[in-house]
């Protein structure tokens, strides 16, 4: 690959690594926050829900601002942008104005999503071959990193004001540094390979996202994308209670998040290898297949160790579906508007997957709530066809730059 595009990728995946980075650190920093507010439950719960609406807004902005000056200017901009509200987290003295800064911290967060994936999709069309996957394994690797940044800074007893603000600062640097790198976006080709195309009514071919099908591509995409966030963003909230009532000491009990999310970020650094040999829609439909039959073995056995290795496998299997689904957004006639509402549709999952897991939790115990995500990811697998106009690109037929 020619070195401008091979300095893009690094470009874009650094600024991936820096959108995961930021939220972990504030994610990490939660009790002392709340500590130094002397915040209640009940208000902090209200508090955190600032991000997740600060997102749905932002992800409909991050839509229009890639539509308008496309996805280079607005990845180079979003992320320190991204980086302001993280430094005044400190500046907080009341409950309302801190939600006030995640609110913009979310806003922020939703429009580097839709930008940096935007930009990943271009910079994934001039390769011809799948990269996506690996740019969102290294945002988990940067959530990671930021949460360990976050401990290490508590267990030396550094001021909140301190960490935010040299987090700040160092990441916004780096945002900085990969703009240089970021390239202008490329224009979609305007014939299909016909491996790709969608079929029409009477047989003939049609480009995919046009005819009476491609209609709907959009809202299905959108629907793939909030059951997605759902099966994805559970096991944060809920993985650890489960098991506490399945049986697990405190320990095991923890580990359940890291487990899902080790499963998911080790397969994210090989799904494209696997969706240059199987197509998204395989990988998407194998992988969601998996996930379900295996929440639903762990949620019948009711067992710790069963469980753990559970969430290893559902992670595993639902890691390729947002990367997938912003590779088929890319594909489509108005790809930035079409992002936009990929973005709410995952933000909505996010902010609603608590309140819907506790809702029913109540009503039905928690083991019959979570078998919602089985139930999502089969769902999922059954519109695994949406992505089928995304299917790796011919060698002939690999756009480029020069």
């Amino acid at each position: 690959m020619p070195t401008p595009l091979r300095r893009a990728r690094t470009a874009v995946s650094a600024i991936f690594f820096v959108h995961g980075a930021i939220f972990a650190s504030w994610a990490a920093r939660v009790p002392a926050v709340q500590d130094e507010l002397t915040l209640s439950a009940g208000v902090l719960g209200l508090v955190l829900a600032g991000p997740g609406l600060g997102a749905l807004a932002g992800s409909q902005a991050g839509g229009l601002l890639v539509r308008r000056l496309g996805s280079r200017t607005v990845s180079a901009l979003a992320p320190v942008v991204l980086c302001l509200p993280l430094g005044l987290v400190p500046t907080a003295h009341s409950a309302w104005s801190l939600m006030a800064v995640l609110l913009l911290l979310g806003a922020a967060d939703g429009c580097t999503s839709v930008a940096m994936n935007a930009q990943a999709v271009s910079v994934q069309q001039q390769y011809g071959r799948a990269v996506l996957n690996s740019m969102h394994a290294i945002r988990s690797i940067g959530a990671v990193a930021g949460g360990l940044a976050g401990v290490a800074t508590a267990s030396l007893s550094m001021p909140l004001t301190a960490q935010f603000v040299s987090m700040a600062v160092l990441l916004a640097v780096v945002s900085a540094v990969a703009a240089c790198g970021l390239q202008p976006d490329v224009e979609h080709a305007t014939r299909t390979p016909p491996s790709d195309q969608a079929t029409a009514a009477d047989g003939s071919a049609e480009p995919a996202g046009q005819g009476p099908k491609g209609r709907l591509t959009v809202p299905l995409l959108a629907l793939m994308t909030f059951l997605a966030a759902l099966v994805e963003d559970a096991p944060a909230s809920w993985s650890g209670v489960y098991l506490r009532q399945v049986g697990a000491d405190a320990a095991m009990a923890a580990a359940g998040y890291a487990a899902f999310s080790a499963g998911s970020v080790v397969t994210r650094l090989f799904n494209d290898w696997l969706v240059d040999r199987l197509g998204w829609v395989r990988l998407i439909r194998i992988g969601t297949l998996c996930c379900a039959a295996a929440l639903t073995v762990a949620l019948l056995l009711g067992q710790p160790g069963v469980t753990l290795a559970a969430l290893v496998v559902a992670g595993a299997g639902i890691s390729a579906v947002f990367p997938g689904a912003f590779t088929a957004a890319g594909a489509l006639p108005d790809s930035a508007r079409v992002m936009g509402h990929v973005g709410f549709a995952g933000n909505l999952g996010w902010l609603l997957v608590s309140p819907i897991i506790g809702g029913l939790s109540t009503l039905v115990g928690l083991p019959t709530a979570l078998g919602l995500l089985a139930v999502a990811a089969a769902i999922i697998a059954g519109l695994a066809p949406v992505t089928c106009s995304v299917a790796p690109a011919r060698a002939q037929e690999r756009q480029v730059v020069p």
